[in-house]
């Protein structure tokens, strides 16, 4: 009782005159700190545990990884997985993918796919936490490629699964693939969900088709300031300024509050439309009507607003009134560009000693080691994403597809 109310001391202090200890009470008081997110505590409780003599059930270790999950605790992580395997636990599903999930979390991908290797496959929940994982790590090409596999072999998706998918197709604006899996929701009877309505929402406006986008938001019946925000970017990115100004007014009407990223949303939308009054202006509001500290993504905005329309003094002075942004190399690079687009190089100058910050970003990436992404590409063909890099030729296909490519070389040497 005490732990389900978030009492721990008082839970722990009645655990502690406990005679004997059974397996529902260490489970009990494990899973107070399992909802703490406290992975240190629930590993001593552990080790408690089977030092007393209590063997630790399925449950047990299952609620212990997930602490560690969300405390991205890698080596507490290890430590059960160890006992799992020293102790020849039978792993069922559900810890299979609270391991999946752990090492997703902790950037280990490699052991991750080792586990789902040898995970049951005939339940959704095994390939849901593989595409939510491979999303999470940014790796939207996996992600979409797992859904495939998930449908090829027959399991049936869920709503799980479409809102941990949905996030892939709006990353790479593959439209065709999101209708799709838009389609597989229709048949599934899960257009209510909230949840997954927000993720169309969210992919249909990165897709760049604004009226499906709409038409999504106006059937939604709670509309929150996320849902709000994606609609007003939708508007914002396909010049749609005036629509994008019109929603911002009538979200405030109706009592929803915006927050940075919304602001973030109008300040783009006034940047794509050119419209630098009015991104002054929702600037100075955000921070005096609604008390909005900017960051730097909306400096970045202002400046570069202010920028292209050639007021790069404004744009200067702006920077200059903080120490986080006049030696920010993020906004430097914006206001040089916008210079370099201007000719004016007297503020290039007049900011030399900001722009050695930016230097020494620079030379701090070579230090570490960061190079370079090589150049991607990708294009949908029959709702199969395909996706090459630069100089690479790993693709299955790659021989006709280098073959086609010298052909149509040819084709254009030709006609000039």
């Amino acid at each position: 009782m005490y732990g389900k109310c978030g009492c721990l001391e008082m839970a722990r202090e009645v655990f502690e005159h406990m005679p004997r200890k059974s397996l529902v009470a260490w489970n009990s008081m494990i899973r107070g700190f399992v909802v703490r997110g406290d992975s240190k505590s629930c590993i001593e409780i552990l080790s408690r545990m089977i030092i007393e003599g209590t063997r630790p059930s399925q449950t047990t270790l299952t609620s212990i990884l997930m602490a560690c999950s969300w405390s991205s605790n890698l080596q507490h992580g290890k430590f059960v997985h160890g006992y799992v395997i020293r102790s020849f636990v039978d792993a069922d599903v559900f810890m299979n993918c609270s391991l999946v999930d752990l090492y997703f979390k902790c950037g280990e991908v490699k052991l991750a796919e080792t586990i789902f290797a040898k995970t049951q496959k005939d339940v959704a929940e095994s390939w849901n936490v593989m595409i939510s994982g491979y999303v999470s790590v940014g790796n939207w090409f996996k992600a979409i490629e797992v859904y495939d596999q998930m449908v090829s072999v027959g399991v049936k998706p869920d709503a799980v699964t479409f809102i941990s998918v949905l996030p892939a197709c709006s990353q790479l604006a593959v439209l065709e693939k999101g209708k799709q899996i838009h389609l597989s929701i229709i048949e599934s009877r899960l257009e209510t969900d909230e949840l997954l309505m927000g993720a169309l929402l969210d992919m249909y406006s990165k897709c760049g088709d604004v009226k499906e986008a709409s038409r999504i938001f106006k059937s939604m019946p709670e509309k929150d300031v996320v849902s709000w925000t994606v609609m007003i970017s939708a508007y914002g990115s396909h010049g749609q300024p005036r629509e994008a100004f019109d929603r911002f007014d009538e979200m405030q009407k109706l009592g929803v509050r915006p927050d940075g990223v919304t602001f973030l949303a109008v300040l783009s939308a006034c940047g794509h439309a050119g419209f630098i009054d009015e991104g002054v202006k929702f600037f100075n509001e955000m921070r005096s009507k609604y008390g909005i500290k900017p960051s730097i993504e909306h400096y970045s905005c202002l400046v570069d607003i202010l920028g292209r329309a050639g007021r790069l003094l404004e744009a200067y002075d702006i920077l200059q009134q903080k120490t986080e942004t006049r030696d920010n190399a993020e906004l430097l690079r914006t206001l040089f560009s916008a210079c370099c687009l201007h000719w004016d190089h007297s503020l290039l100058y007049a900011s030399g000693e900001s722009w050695d910050a930016a230097r020494e970003v620079k030379l701090k990436m070579k230090e570490v080691g960061l190079k370079k992404k090589p150049g991607c590409s990708w294009i949908e063909i029959n709702e199969q994403v395909c996706h090459f890099f630069a100089e690479d030729r790993s693709h299955p296909q790659a021989e006709n597809v280098y073959e086609c490519l010298s052909l149509l070389s040819g084709h254009i040497e030709a006609s000039q």
